[in-house]
């Protein structure tokens, strides 16, 4: 079981945050779909009844798949971004230490002596 939660723990704190997050969102935008309800003369008592409520699935729904996509829009931005960087020679990339063993290679022919 040790083994287990050292292997997946990160997925399984990341899942809790995603849907600690997420419960969070549920409750907020229930609480913006009350005060719209309100300010349109509904009374709606709690949010268990406005969860009850066709309109705020739909509400909720929409907002969760706009919130979605604005962050893969974002994360799809970063990858793409690292990824060119990284290819071009950037300090992150991986040629960048092939380079110095390059150098490393002449400075030693210089002086005589091998690596080897």
């Amino acid at each position: 079981m040790h083994r287990h939660l050292r292997q997946y723990g990160l997925a399984y704190v990341i899942g809790l945050l995603f849907l600690l997050s997420w419960i969070g969102q549920l409750f907020t935008e229930a609480a913006v779909y009350i005060d719209e309800a309100r300010a349109h003369g509904q009374h709606i008592a709690s949010v268990w009844v406005a969860f009850h409520e066709a309109d705020f699935w739909e509400q909720f729904g929409q907002s969760t798949f706009e919130n979605w996509q604005s962050e893969w829009l974002q994360v799809a931005t970063f990858v793409i971004a690292t990824a060119y960087l990284v290819f071009k020679g950037s300090a992150e990339s991986a040629d960048s230490e092939e380079r110095i063993e390059a150098k490393l290679d002449i400075l030693l022919e210089e002086k005589g002596s091998s690596r080897r």
